[in-house]
């Protein structure tokens, strides 16, 4: 009964993560379902092997269960989990580069992002055509300006969140999406004013 009543206090990420610290398992509980599926779909971008990710995904809330007493505090859960695990699919895929042939991470990573943008024109029926020309369009952006519009407009990060997250400064967040939507509205110039101006 407490515990159930200590669950529904829970009203944020800084009371969700000094119950996780005191070693709470409903707040473990809360975290593992809040968040594994995010970081799995967020892992698996950057590297296509879904059962590494996995892995990588579980050492990490293995790590954080075992280092509870001594983490620090946290803005956002969100970032903080996103940017572990990045660090960990990262470390851990240079370190196999040594005993197997595989497709390493490193500044020039693959970053597969799916943008909700799509989703958005599908949904207003846009014709095929379209779609192709704009999914064009996203596919020249960089690897990282595509990170960075994924966990703006996907993972709904703010900008000091996608600088953390992405271990880079405010500006250069700011810089990256920027740049990645001037680039973009170049050639729909009104379809993307239309979606972008949800967010802003």
């Amino acid at each position: 009964m407490v515990k159930n009543i200590e669950h529904i206090e829970i009203i944020n990420d800084a009371t969700l993560w000094q119950a996780f610290k005191r070693g709470e398992r409903f707040a473990f509980e809360e975290l593992l379902k809040n968040y594994y599926p995010l970081l799995l779909n967020y892992g698996v971008r950057f590297y296509r092997d879904k059962e590494f990710v996995k892995d990588a995904v579980h050492d990490l809330f293995v790590e954080l269960w075992n280092r509870k007493e001594n983490l620090g505090d946290v803005v956002s859960i969100k970032s903080y989990l996103l940017q572990s695990v990045r660090r960990n699919i990262i470390r851990e895929s240079t370190r196999l580069k040594w005993f197997r042939e595989a497709d390493i991470i490193n500044e020039d990573y693959d970053f597969d992002a799916e943008f909700n943008i799509e989703s958005y024109l599908i949904n207003r029926e846009i014709e095929t055509e379209s779609l192709k020309k704009l999914k064009i369009q996203l596919e020249k952006l960089t690897k990282r300006q595509r990170e960075a519009i994924y966990l703006r407009f996907t993972e709904n990060l703010s900008y000091e969140e996608i600088a953390s997250t992405m271990a880079i400064n405010y500006r250069s967040a700011v810089n990256l999406i920027h740049e990645a939507i001037k680039s973009i509205r170049q050639n729909w110039f009104i379809l993307i004013l239309a979606y972008f101006s949800i967010f802003y």
